[in-house]
């Protein structure tokens, strides 16, 4: 395997753990004296994980970006949608993801504590990973 797939692997991974941290904010308090550093090492892996996400893909990004063999595209690529098959399975529980937060914050109101969570979880994740598998680097890593 290439460098530049385990670059974007990692990426992938990065993001996963990133967004796995909010699965644990119940846990945590800022309020609490004894648990509060516990929300700070939360809120670092958090911003700590998502970074290096975005780190991992420097070295695929200017890799795709100077080779002169691929045609160069416009536009914003995060706008696309159901490229492949990872990126149609995101894309989906994107959709589904916003739609939980939006039954239970806005107008459920009383939804249990976790279908909000599970619904925050999975929007961050498929929101990452949209990016991710409908994104340039994929497609000029795996040709879809």
């Amino acid at each position: 395997m290439s460098s530049l797939k385990i670059s974007f692997r990692l990426s992938v991974l990065s993001f996963f753990i990133s967004s796995g941290t909010i699965l644990f904010m119940p846990y945590v308090s800022f309020d609490s004296a004894e648990n509060s550093y516990l929300a700070y090492i939360l809120a670092g892996a958090f911003w700590l994980f998502f970074i290096s996400g975005f780190l991992c893909l420097i070295p695929v990004s200017a890799h795709r970006k100077w080779d002169k063999k691929i045609k160069k595209k416009k536009g914003v690529a995060f706008f696309r949608f159901f490229r492949n098959k990872p990126a149609v399975i995101f894309d989906v529980l994107m959709i589904s993801g916003i739609i939980t937060l939006i039954l239970s914050v806005l107008i459920i109101r009383t939804a249990p504590g976790w279908v909000t969570l599970a619904g925050t979880f999975t929007t961050v994740l498929s929101l990452e990973m949209h990016g991710l598998f409908n994104g340039r680097n994929y497609e000029y890593l795996y040709g879809s």
